[in-house]
């Protein structure tokens, strides 16, 4: 399964990243080269390995920097939206057609953490 995102709540531009079945996330439309991001599990690396210490973590419908959910969420995921803080309200920051909820948290950390 391949997941796309979206800026906002718009489909109607090309996808910002698409993301693979093992959890390996791309710029743009296509799903090869060098990863930017990838999921493992509940925890999200930069780049193609899921070594090294993550560069956030999902609790629940929550997104946390680093490896533990000990600080303040920076973003919350609801269904397949994506919002900045720890209310879904207002306008999402993102939303992912055909993937999930660690779909969504990685849009999150793309948009608001790099």
């Amino acid at each position: 399964m391949i997941a796309k995102v979206y800026r906002g709540t718009s489909s109607f531009t090309p996808p910002v990243l698409t993301i693979d079945s093992s959890g390996r996330v791309y710029q743009g439309l296509v799903s090869f080269g060098k990863p930017v991001l990838n999921i493992d599990g509940d925890r999200i690396y930069k780049g193609g390995f899921t070594t090294g210490t993550p560069i956030a973590t999902v609790r629940g419908n929550y997104v946390y920097h680093g490896a533990s959910g000990s600080s303040a969420p920076f973003a919350t995921v609801d269904g397949d939206r994506a919002y900045k803080g720890i209310n879904p309200y207002g306008m999402p920051i993102a939303t992912v057609h055909g993937g999930g909820k660690m779909d969504a948290a990685v849009a999150a950390v793309y948009f608001l953490l790099l």
